[in-house]
């Protein structure tokens, strides 16, 4: 995990394709700190793991109800 990872929002993560493209700072971010070839490898495995950390369903199952 890199330092850049906290530095945007879940809605900056969520809008980035993790191609690089010239438009996404977050892409940009990464290539400026690392170079291109392993600000992308970085970039995306950031991005698998903020991809994962989303709400999760602890509880499961159907909700109850009141009668």
């Amino acid at each position: 995990m890199t330092k850049l990872k906290n530095d945007f929002s879940r809605k900056e993560w969520k809008d980035c394709c993790g191609k690089g493209c010239k438009k996404c700072d977050i892409a940009q971010a990464y290539i400026g700190e690392y170079g291109r070839k392993e600000g992308l490898a970085k970039l995306n495995a950031d991005r698998k793991r903020v991809k994962k950390g989303g709400k999760k369903n602890k509880t499961g199952g159907k909700k109850k109800v009141k009668a």
